[in-house]
């Protein structure tokens, strides 16, 4: 695990166990590509937090800085999220508390889609006008992932009528990916009516690979062997429909507040990446899983 070793050293990591995450790594390699998966978050995780300390869109961002959106609706939903975003970061709260606080918010959201008469045709545009950008090496790793047939689960409580139009864009939408996340319902002239997928919404507290339905589940089975990315405490819980995992590594990406967040991530994360704006971590895993295949 050379290539993975070098990396875990820089500074910008942390981890609490190093000996545990040198155990999960190696297994990791050891068993190949043929027994890996990678579970992955889009907002903040696949998608920068910054470029050299200036915001960059995330898929949410990517819709509200749309030119063509009336005033109104940014009015509207700046106003809901003062509501709902503290709700969703309260300590105090249960996850049980905040959940149907989380429906009542998207619900909401996507309501002022539809009064906002959102065009599907819409969303490359939007993509191309804005400043989102993927990580960087994203490409590589995401590449890498589809070249040995290594499926891509990405996991978001987004839009995956933005997600999917954002990672053709960067073209990085390969084939061995699944996106699971929420889809919107149009009708006949390609206007917003609503949530495709209301009655099971994905938010940030249930989204896990226990909502792959069906024949999209077929490539994800009998990997016991998960590579789980992500920015939020939440998003641990994404490998939670994994059948009997031999390994769940994490490794969460720590964009903002550090020195205020730093001990809660490094207990729940294996691996914390501060600040950092690279896939170099999983590159780094891959490119050992790669190499000892070569041995």
């Amino acid at each position: 695990m050379e290539a993975t070793k070098a990396v875990l050293e820089e500074s910008r990591v942390v981890i609490a166990d190093a000996q545990g995450v040198e155990e999960k790594v190696k297994r990791i390699i050891r068993d190949g590509p043929e027994n890996l998966q990678f579970i992955v978050d889009f907002d903040y995780t696949l998608t920068r937090a910054h470029r050299e300390g200036n915001p960059v869109d995330c898929s949410w961002g990517v819709l509200e800085n749309y030119s063509e959106l009336p005033s109104s609706y940014h009015a509207k939903v700046q106003t809901v999220k003062s509501k709902y975003y503290p709700v969703e970061i309260d300590p105090k709260l249960t996850i049980e508390e905040k959940i149907p606080v989380m429906i009542e918010w998207y619900t909401k959201v996507n309501q002022l889609l539809a009064e906002s008469q959102v065009q599907k045709d819409w969303f490359p545009k939007m993509v191309s006008s804005s400043n989102c950008e993927l990580r960087d090496s994203t490409d590589i790793m995401l590449k890498q992932l589809a070249e040995n047939d290594v499926p891509v689960l990405v996991l978001s409580a987004g839009l995956g009528d933005l997600i999917q139009p954002i990672m053709t864009h960067f073209n990085v939408f390969h084939s061995n990916t699944v996106i699971v996340s929420n889809f919107l319902e149009f009708d006949e002239s390609g206007k917003v009516v609503g949530l495709a997928n209301k009655d099971n919404m994905i938010h940030m507290f249930n989204k896990s690979e226990s909502s792959l339905q069906g024949a999209k589940s077929e490539s994800f089975k009998n990997r016991k062997n998960v590579v789980l990315i992500g920015d939020s405490l939440g998003d641990l819980k994404m490998a939670d429909g994994v059948e009997n995992p031999d390994v769940v590594l994490s490794l969460g990406f720590l964009n903002k507040n550090i020195d205020d967040n730093i001990e809660t991530y490094k207990a729940a994360f294996d691996v914390v990446l501060t600040d950092d704006q690279t896939m170099d971590i999983p590159n780094a895993i891959i490119s050992d899983v790669l190499n000892n295949l070569n041995k």
